[in-house]
C-alpha cells in the first residue's frame, strides 16, 4: 500500500536545486559529447589567448600592474599593501589579488606570467561552462558555434590576458548563471566570490532572487554575499575610514571633468531631474562603447538578440538581464565606463544572436555557421598585429619604471598617475596623484585637470616628492610649468617605439 503512494520520478516535483550541482551535471549532459565539447572548447579558448600573450611579449594592460605590485607585496609577507609598510586598498578586485598573490607563493614564477595564464585558463573555463550551459538548454549546435565564435574573438582574448581580473570574472558569473536553475547553493557561492572580483556584480543577486523566489534562496544569497563582503568592507574601513576602497572617488575626481566636464562635488550635487539626464547620457556613452574598435565585432550580435530571446530559455536570458542591470548601475553611480567592465557577460550575447537563425534549413544554418567562423578567423588573425602594437606601446611605462629603478636612490619618491608599470617595475614609493591608494589628494585633485598648481606643488612638497613622472608636457607636469616654471626641472626622458610617446622624469624643486 505504501508504494503504490509513491508517485513516478517522472511526476514528482523537481528538487534538482537541492541536489549537489556535480549531480546535476552528471543527470543533464547524459550525452557524453556535451561535456566533450565544452573541454574541447575551453581548451580552444585557453590556447589561442596564451597564443596572443606569447605574442605581445607578455606585455600587459597598465592598469594590471596595480594587481601585480599588490600580489607581490602580499606573497612576500608585505600584507595588502601598494607601498610596503602602508596597508591600503587600492584595488577593485581583492580576489584576483589574492589569486595572483597564491600562485606566486607557491611556484615564485614571474607574475606577469601567472596573470596571463590564469587568465587565459580562466577564459577557457568561462566557455566550457557557457556552452554547456547552452547545449543544457536544449541548442547544441548553437552552443559549440558560440564557444568557437567566443575562442575566436579577439574582443575576449585581449582583455582575458590583460593582467586584469576580466577573465576570473567571466568564470565566475558564467558559473553563477550555470547554476541559477540548478544549485542554488553554488550559485550564491558564485555570486559572493564575483562581488569579491568586482563590486558591481552585487546585481546578479536581485536576478538570482527573480529566478529563484524563495525565503531559503534569499537567505542563502545574503549569507554568502554578507560573508564574502564584510572582512573586505571591514579592512576599507581600517584603512581609509570607508567600507568602500578609494579607487571608486579616485577615479571620478581625476576623470569626471574630462569625460563631462563635471566635477565630482557638481556630479554629487545634482537634483534628481539633472541627475535622470546625465545618466541618459551616461547610457548613450555605454552604448558608444559596442561601436568603437574591436568592440564593432558585437553589433551584429546586439541587433539580433531580439529575435534570438524567444528560442532560450531563463539561464540563458540571465547575462543579458544582468547586462542592462549593469549598465543602469554604472550611469547611476559610476559613469566612467569601460569595454572591460560588460566583457564577462557579452559572450553570452552570441548564443542568444545564433538562435535567431534556428528557424533557417538545416542546410542553411550550416553554411551560415562555416562563414560565421571564416569571418573569425580572420579578425582573430587581423588583432594579432594591433595588439601586440598596442602593448608594445604600453612598454614605454615599463621602460620607463626599469630606468628608475637604475638611476634613482631606492628610498626616491615618485609622483605620478597613472601608478601601474612604473610603479610596478621601479620598486620605489609612489605618491599616488589619482587617489586610488589614499585619499589625502582628494582635495587637490578636486577639480580634476584643472587643479590649483600651488596647491599640487605644496602637496609634492609635504609628500617629500622626490620626482613627478608624467608625459612630456603632460597633464600634470604640463600645467604646473606653465604656471611655476621653477617647480620642476626635466632629469630624464625615456621613449617608447616610433610613435609611442615618451615619458618626463621632473625632478621637484624645494
Amino acid at each position: 500500500m505504501r508504494g503504490r503512494l509513491i508517485k513516478p520520478a517522472d511526476q514528482m516535483i523537481d528538487h534538482r536545486s537541492q541536489r549537489p550541482f556535480a549531480n546535476v551535471i552528471l543527470n543533464e549532459a547524459r550525452n557524453p559529447s556535451s561535456i566533450a565539447w565544452s573541454l574541447i572548447l575551453g581548451v580552444l579558448g585557453t590556447t589561442i589567448a596564451l597564443i596572443f600573450a606569447h605574442a605581445a611579449a607578455g606585455l600587459i594592460d597598465d592598469d594590471a600592474y596595480i594587481f601585480l605590485r599588490y600580489a607581490e607585496h602580499l606573497a612576500n609577507g608585505d600584507g595588502l599593501a601598494f607601498n610596503v609598510g602602508e596597508p591600503s586598498a587600492g584595488v577593485t578586485s581583492v580576489l584576483w589579488v589574492g589569486v595572483l598573490a597564491g600562485v606566486r607563493w607557491l611556484t615564485d614564477a614571474d607574475l606577469i606570467v601567472i596573470a596571463q595564464t590564469v587568465g587565459a585558463v580562466c577564459f577557457g573555463g568561462a566557455l566550457a561552462i557557457m556552452t554547456w550551459t547552452v547545449e543544457a538548454d536544449g541548442q547544441a549546435p548553437v552552443a559549440r558555434v558560440a564557444g568557437v565564435v567566443a575562442a575566436l574573438s579577439p574582443v575576449f582574448i585581449c582583455q582575458a590576458i590583460s593582467g586584469m581580473e576580466v577573465a576570473l570574472n567571466m568564470l565566475l558569473v558564467a558559473a553563477a548563471i550555470a547554476a541559477i536553475s540548478r544549485a542554488g547553493l553554488l550559485a550564491s557561492v558564485t555570486t559572493g566570490l564575483a562581488y569579491l572580483t568586482r563590486p558591481d556584480n552585487l546585481v546578479l543577486a536581485p536576478v538570482l532572487l527573480a529566478l529563484r523566489p524563495r525565503r531559503r534562496a534569499l537567505a542563502t544569497i545574503g549569507a554568502c554575499v554578507i560573508v564574502c563582503a564584510l572582512p573586505w568592507a571591514l579592512y576599507c574601513h581600517h584603512v581609509s575610514g570607508s567600507f568602500l576602497p578609494p579607487t571608486r572617488i579616485g577615479k571620478l575626481l581625476v576623470f569626471l571633468p574630462g569625460w563631462y566636464g563635471i566635477t565630482l562635488a557638481e556630479f554629487s550635487a545634482l537634483p534628481i531631474v539633472a541627475r535622470l539626464a546625465f545618466t541618459l547620457r551616461a547610457l548613450e556613452r555605454v552604448a558608444l562603447l559596442f561601436t568603437e574598435g574591436q568592440a564593432r565585432v558585437l553589433v551584429p550580435w546586439l541587433l539580433l538578440l531580439p529575435f534570438g530571446l524567444a528560442h532560450v530559455k531563463r539561464a540563458v536570458r540571465a547575462p543579458l538581464v544582468l547586462l542592462v542591470l549593469s549598465a543602469i548601475a554604472y550611469a547611476l553611480f559610476f559613469p566612467l565606463v569601460k569595454l572591460r567592465y560588460f566583457v564577462h557577460l557579452l559572450p553570452w550575447l552570441i548564443p542568444i544572436a545564433l538562435a535567431a537563425i534556428t528557424r533557417l534549413t538545416q542546410r542553411s544554418r550550416r553554411v551560415l555557421f562555416v562563414l560565421i567562423l571564416f569571418a573569425q578567423v580572420a579578425l582573430c588573425w587581423r588583432a594579432l598585429p594591433r595588439y601586440r602594437d598596442w602593448v608594445t606601446c604600453e612598454g614605454t611605462k615599463t621602460r620607463a619604471g626599469k630606468w628608475l629603478a637604475e638611476h634613482t636612490a631606492p628610498d626616491a619618491r615618485l609622483a605620478l598617475e597613472p601608478i601601474g608599470a612604473i610603479g610596478y617595475y621601479s620598486h620605489r614609493y609612489i605618491v599616488d596623484l589619482g587617489g586610488l591608494i589614499s585619499a589625502d589628494v582628494w582635495p587637490v585633485i578636486r577639480n580634476g585637470p584643472d587643479f590649483d598648481p600651488n596647491e599640487l606643488l605644496a602637496y609634492l612638497r609635504m609628500r617629500h616628492a622626490d620626482y613627478l613622472i608624467d608625459a612630456v608636457d603632460g597633464p600634470w607636469a604640463g600645467r604646473l610649468l606653465r604656471a611655476l616654471p621653477d617647480a620642476l626641472h626635466l632629469e630624464a626622458t625615456i621613449r617608447g617605439l616610433e610613435g609611442c610617446g615618451a615619458v618626463g622624469v621632473y625632478a621637484v624643486q624645494r
